[in-house]
C-alpha cells in the first residue's frame, strides 16, 4: 500500500528560546535550559536535519523523513522548517498522523559547543528581550543533530504551526485548583492547560514505575502494556469533540478547551483522593502504622497493590506482636530478590573465574541464590527492568540490555524516571557487587609472601609524609655510689618518612556482554585485576630490598661501610657465596652484633627470615631441611653427621620465604631479615579505608560502556637496616 503526502504541514518549528525545565546533574538542581537560536551551528552548512522516531538515532531505520529549508524567524526566535517524510509504508503511517493532528510535538537532539550557567537569584536577558531566571543553563552555541517527532516534545512551542495549536494559550485556570497542584509539587509558571494535565497524570504514576493511562482515570492499572511511543499521552474522553472542528472563534475554542482539561484534573485528583481513603482505612483494619499508609499513598501505589503490601508487612512481623508497635527494620521481598540474584552472579562468576572460596556477604548465600546461579545475564537484565515497571515484551534484547545498565538515551525513550533506576536493586548494582566480590576473591587468592615478613603497618587519613620514629635504647644503668646522685640516662632519636601512593587501572562491560552473557567480563577479568593488585603490593615491597635506596641518613639500605662512619650500615656481605653454614654465620655475626643508637648498646638481633630468589629455592630449603651440615657430608668419613645448626634440630633455625619477584634484579643475591617484633625492617600502610582495592562505576556515555575503576593506595619504605642483611651471591 503506497501512502500519498498531499497535506503534510509547509511549517514546523523544531526548537525555540522557551526555556525547558530539566535537572542538571552537575548542579544537582531543576534549571531552565534555553538553545538561543543565534548560535545554532549547522553541520557542513546544511540547511536539513535528518526526522527520527523519539530521539531514537541509534539506527537508520528510525529515519522517517527530513526537515528542510530550515530557518530562524527573528521574531519569535523559533527554528523552524518544511518536513519532507520518505516514501515508505512506516514514514507515511507517521506523516497520516501528523497531518491528522494526533501528533503535533516536534523535539530536537543538539550539542551544546559553549554554555554559561546562570545560578539562582540571577537572570540572563535574551538579545530579543526574554529574561530566564536562574538556575539556568544558557547554550550560546550549538549544533542540532536531529529533529525528533515526538509524543510530547520537552519544548512546548516546538510543534506542527495549524490553525488550531494558534489558540490563545488560555492562562485563567482556577486559582484554587493551581493552588492545589502547587502544593504538591506543580513546577512555578507553569499553567498552560495541557502541560498542567500532563504534569498530573504524570504525578500519579511516576511513582508507581507505570506510564499515564489512557483512561480519563489516573490511577495505575495493573498488568497494563505501555502504550505505543507514538500515541499521545493523555487521549481526550469519547465525551469531548475535537476542538478544532468546532464551528466557534479562537477564543471560544481556548475556553471550552480550558474547561475540558480542568474537568479532566479535578476528576484525576478526586480519583487520587478516593485511592488515598481506601489505602489508609485498610491500613487501620490491619493495624499498620500510620507513615507505612503515608508512603503507600505518597507513592502512588494502586489499592490492590497496596494491599498486598499490607499482608507482607503482616506475614513478617512475629508472632503476638502488634505491627503498628515497636520499631523494626525488615528486608522487603525487593531486597530479597536483589540479595538472591546478587549472590547468584557472585556464585556463577567465581566460578567461571575458578575461585575456590567465593565470599558472600553475610558469610553465605542469600536464600534462592541457587536460583540464579545459572540463569543467563540477559535473563537477569530483563528481570531487573521488569521491576522498574516497564514492559519487556515491547523491548528489543538490546534495548533492555542498554535500559537495564541506565543508558541515558535508552531510558529518555521509555520514559524511565532515573529514581527508579538508581535502586539497591538495579542491575548496575547487581553486576558492580558480583565484579567487587570476584575482584576481592582474586586478590585474597593470589600468592604474595611479603606479609610473611615485613610490617602491615596500618592505615593513616591523607598523603602526607609519614615519619617514623626510633628512639635510642636505654644507657645500661650504671653502679651508684653511696650518697651519689643517680646519673641521667639520655636518649637520642632516629626514623626514617615515607607517603602513601595512588595506584589504578580500569576495565569495561559493554551492553553487548549482557546480550552475549560473556561472564569473562565480570569474572575473569575482575579476578585479574585482584591478583594484579595484590602482585602490586609484593613488587613494592620487595623493591624495597632489590633498588637499595638511600636512608635518611644518607647511606643506602644495604652497604658494607662500618657502622662507626656516617650512613655505614655494614649489612653487606663483604664476601659474596650461594646460602651455606659459613656464610650464614657470617651474616648472623653482623646482625647479632649490630649497635643501636647508642654506640655502647649491642642489639643481639636474631634473625628469623632467610629470603631468596626461586633460582635459590632448592639451595634454601636443602639447607634448612637437612640434619646434617650439606656442606660437610659426601664420602668424608666422618662428616656426614656433621649437626647442621640451621636445619631442623638445630639452634638457629631459619624460615625460608621464596618469591620469584626477587629474580628480575638477581638469580643469586639473598636476605636474612629479623621479626619486625623484635626490630623495624619494611613497612606497608595504606589509606584508610583502603586497605584491600576499591572499585568504582560510572557509565561512559561516548562509548555504551560501564568503566570500573580499580584503585589501589598504599606505600612502602625501610624503617631500620639493623634487621635486614644482604649477600649477593
Amino acid at each position: 500500500m503506497r501512502f500519498v503526502d498531499t497535506t503534510t504541514p509547509t511549517r514546523v518549528v523544531i526548537a525555540s528560546e522557551n526555556p525547558v525545565r530539566r535537572y542538571d546533574e552537575d548542579h544537582q538542581c531543576v534549571v531552565n535550559e534555553v538553545l538561543l537560536m543565534d548560535g545554532v551551528e549547522f553541520r557542513n552548512g546544511r540547511d536539513q536535519l535528518p526526522i527520527v522516531d523519539s530521539h531514537d538515532d541509534s539506527t537508520v531505520r528510525n529515519i522517517i523523513g527530513s526537515i528542510q529549508r530550515i530557518k530562524i524567524d527573528p521574531a519569535n526566535g523559533e527554528l523552524y522548517g518544511t518536513p519532507a517524510f520518505a516514501s515508505d509504508h512506516d514514514a507515511q503511517v507517521v506523516a497520516t498522523r501528523l497531518n491528522e493532528g494526533h501528533i503535533t510535538d516536534f523535539s530536537i537532539t543538539a550539542q551544546p559547543i559553549e554554555s554559561v550557567y546562570i545560578p539562582q537569584g540571577h537572570s540572563y536577558t535574551t538579545d530579543r528581550g526574554k529574561v530566564i531566571q536562574g538556575p539556568a543553563i544558557i547554550h550560546k552555541r550549538w549544533q542540532p543533530h536531529n529533529a525528533s517527532i515526538c509524543a510530547t516534545g520537552a519544548d512546548e512551542y516546538s510543534t506542527v504551526r495549524r490553525s488550531y495549536t494558534d489558540l490563545k494559550r488560555a492562562k485563567t485556570m482556577d486559582e484554587a485548583l493551581i493552588g492545589q497542584l502547587t502544593a504538591m509539587g506543580l513546577p512555578e509558571g507553569m499553567v498552560e492547560p495541557n502541560q498542567v494535565l500532563a504534569w498530573v497524570v504524570g504525578k500519579l504514576a511516576a511513582d508507581a514505575g507505570m506510564a499515564p493511562a489512557e483512561s480519563e482515570s489516573p490511577e495505575p492499572v495493573e498488568n497494563a502494556e505501555a502504550a505505543p511511543e507514538e500515541a499521545a499521552p493523555i487521549a481526550p474522553p469519547v465525551d469531548d469533540p475535537p476542538i478544532e472542528n468546532m464551528a466557534m472563534g479562537d477564543e471560544e475554542k481556548a475556553k471550552v478547551m480550558n474547561q475540558q482539561i480542568t474537568a479532566k484534573i479535578k476528576r484525576a485528583l478526586a480519583d487520587d483522593q478516593t485511592r488515598r481513603t481506601e489505602i489508609q482505612a485498610a491500613c487501620t483494619l490491619a493495624k499498620v502504622d500510620r507513615a507505612f499508609a503515608d508512603d503507600l499513598c505518597d507513592k502512588s501505589v494502586s489499592v490492590s497493590e497496596a494491599r498486598k503490601r499490607i499482608i507482607e508487612r503482616m506475614a513478617n512481623q512475629p508472632l503476638g506482636s502488634s505491627v503498628g508497635t515497636g520499631a523494626r527494620i525488615t528486608e522487603t521481598s525487593e531486597e530479597k530478590l536483589h540479595s538472591a540474584m546478587r549472590d547468584g552472579l557472585i556464585t556463577r562468576s567465581c566460578r567461571s573465574a575458578g575461585i575456590r572460596k567465593p565470599a558472600f556477604q553475610d558469610g553465605k548465600a542469600a536464600p534462592g541464590s541457587e536460583d540464579f546461579s545459572t540463569m543467563r545475564l540477559s535473563r537477569m537484565a530483563e528481570m531487573c527492568v521488569e521491576k522498574m515497571g516497564i514492559d519487556v515484551r515491547r523491548m528489543a534484547p538490546k534495548d533492555i540490555a542498554l535500559v537495564a545498565m541506565g543508558h541515558p538515551a535508552a531510558m529518555n525513550r521509555f520514559r524511565i524516571q532515573r529514581e527508579a533506576y538508581h535502586t539497591t536493586g538495579s542491575f548496575s548494582n547487581l553486576l558492580l557487587d558480583a565484579t567487587n566480590k570476584t575482584l576481592l576473591a582474586g586478590y585474597e587468592e593470589a600468592p604474595y609472601t611479603w606479609d610473611t615478613w615485613a610490617r602491615n603497618a596500618g592505615t593513616t587519613s591523607d598523603f602526607k609524609s609519614i615519619n617514623r620514629i626510633r628512639f635510642s635504647e636505654m644507657a645500661t644503668p650504671e653502679m651508684v655510689p653511696e650518697n651519689s646522685a643517680y646519673p641521667e640516662s639520655k636518649m637520642s632519636d632516629g626514623g626514617e618518612s615515607y607517603s602513601i601512593h595512588k595506584f589504578g587501572s580500569m576495565f569495561t562491560i559493554t551492553w553487548e556482554t549482557v546480550i552475549n552473557d560473556d561472564l569473562d567480563a565480570i569474572s575473569r577479568i575482575p579476578a585479574m585485576q585482584g591478583a594484579a593488585c595484590r602482585r602490586l603490593q609484593n613488587q613494592q615491597v620487595y623493591s624495597v630490598l632489590t633498588t637499595n635506596a638511600a636512608m635518611r641518613d644518607t647511606g643506602l639500605l644495604f652497604n658494607t661501610t662500618a657502622q662507626t662512619t656516617a650512613g655505614g650500615h655494614a649489612n653487606l656481605a663483604a664476601v659474596s657465596g650461594a646460602p651455606s653454614v659459613t656464610t650464614l654465620n657470617a651474616a648472623f655475626v653482623s646482625m647479632m652484633t649490630k649497635k643501636g643508637l647508642r654506640a655502647d648498646v649491642i642489639l643481639n638481633i636474631q634473625p628469623t627470615f632467610l629470603i631468596v630468589p626461586a633460582a635459590l629455592g632448592a639451595t634454601a630449603l636443602q639447607l634448612v631441611g637437612s640434619l646434617a651440615d650439606p656442606s660437610a657430608g659426601g664420602s668424608n668419613a666422618g662428616n656426614s653427621n656433621t649437626t647442621n645448626i640451621y636445619g631442623p634440630n638445630g639452634a638457629r633455625p631459619l624460615q625460608v620465604i621464596i618469591d620469584p619477584q626477587l629474580d628480575a634484579s638477581s638469580t643469586t643475591a639473598w636476605y636474612l631479615v629479623a621479626s619486625n617484633s623484635q626490630v623495624d625492617t619494611v613497612e606497608v600502610t595504606f589509606l584508610e579505608g583502603e586497605q584491600s582495592p576499591v572499585l568504582e562505576s560510572e557509565w561512559d556515555f561516548d562509548k555504551d560502556v560501564y568503566k570500573y575503576k580499580v584503585r589501589q593506595t598504599f606505600g612502602t619504605s625501610p624503617i631500620d637496616f639493623r634487621g635486614v642483611f644482604k649477600n649477593n651471591g
